[in-house]
């Protein structure tokens, strides 16, 4: 879209640290407008246990039809532990056909680790989550009070989807390696249609290195080696606990991008971090990295571009490794610093 275009984003500040960090992105955002033409504003909408408490449902129609009207959608938090289930979450990705989950693990200076520049690319709307894996009904289930049934889907047309996304992301990225995470002698049916489905599809992309790996060696590799790896390509379960090994190696300040055919919701991956709620001590980096990758995502690349010159300006090696600030530091302070940066 161009810049001149006037553009609402809606807005779910949610639970615990949430309202604090929607509120950190919107005076950003507004700041970046300022010195650009754009013309960005935000509607806030209720989810989570904040919408539970205020309508009976963690995931109110209206915010549902917002998301649905719009191309991108910014989440604060969720506290998906105190809303009844189904997941809030995952019915998100179920009801907007969200089914690319997008995790972008980069080192800072100060970060854990360093040399990291990995994506984790999983499909998130089948496999073991059984709250989405079916049409009607959970994929899991008790046929006797001593016998628990999980049943994983994998669909031909979802491992066609993800892997599709994986390699055009490494594509449009300059990315050189695509490593398949699966586990084929355990799975030979599920993980071999995967593999299956992602060789055809890097079939498409020789330019592409692809390598595959099993999802427990891979885990392991992920601890000691991260910076051998470019893209990982996986199904749902297996991605959501590599994204994590991956994330905490960089202070998990990371964004997630939850993407569809048609709209995509972007949030910060350290969640809800209620303890810390109200108390100025949350590190608003990883949501404001995430709201500059919402906006490369929606082509506003300058103003991206300028709130990405502002985080490497405020950011350094106190503030890059840890979602709690370290003492002496607020969330509004840090807030300001970028801000000004934006304005100079």
């Amino acid at each position: 879209m161009s810049s001149t275009n006037e553009l609402k984003i809606p807005l779910i500040p949610g639970d615990g640290v949430g309202p604090e960090l929607a509120a950190a992105a919107v005076l950003c955002v507004e700041a970046v407008c300022r010195v650009t033409d754009a013309k960005i504003t935000f509607e806030e909408y209720l989810a989570g246990h904040a919408g539970y408490t205020k309508t009976g449902h963690s995931l109110p129609e209206a915010t549902i039809k917002a998301m649905r009207n719009s191309p991108v959608t910014l989440l604060g938090a969720i506290a998906v532990k105190d809303c009844p289930p189904p997941s809030p979450v995952g019915q998100m990705r179920k009801l907007l056909d969200l089914f690319a989950d997008i995790r972008h693990c980069v080192s800072m200076d100060g970060s854990p680790r360093t040399g990291i520049d990995l994506t984790v690319v999983r499909e998130c709307s089948e496999g073991f989550l059984s709250d989405r894996n079916m049409f009607a009904g959970s994929g899991e289930f008790m046929p006797t009070p001593d016998v628990a049934i999980s049943v994983r889907v994998i669909t031909r047309q979802r491992c066609d989807a993800i892997a599709q996304v994986a390699y055009n992301y490494a594509k449009t990225h300059g990315r050189k390696k695509v490593t398949l995470a699966h586990k084929n002698v355990v799975f030979p049916l599920g993980c071999g249609l995967f593999r299956e489905r992602a060789f055809e599809q890097a079939r498409l992309y020789p330019e592409i290195e692809t390598e595959e790996m099993f999802v427990d060696a891979l885990a392991g590799a992920l601890v000691t080696e991260p910076e051998r790896y470019d893209i990982i390509l996986t199904t749902n379960l297996f991605g959501d606990i590599l994204a994590d090994v991956a994330a905490a190696q960089v202070g998990n300040l990371i964004p997630i991008i939850n993407a569809g055919n048609d709209t995509a919701v972007f949030y910060p991956a350290h969640g809800a971090m209620k303890k810390l709620a109200g108390r100025q001590q949350i590190n608003p980096l990883a949501m404001l990295t995430t709201v500059a990758a919402m906006l490369h995502w929606l082509k506003l690349d300058k103003e991206a571009g300028i709130l990405d010159k502002a985080l490497a300006e405020c950011g350094n090696a106190n503030l890059n490794n840890a979602v709690v600030l370290p003492e002496g530091t607020t969330t509004a302070a840090v807030v300001k610093t970028i801000i000004d940066s934006i304005n100079h």
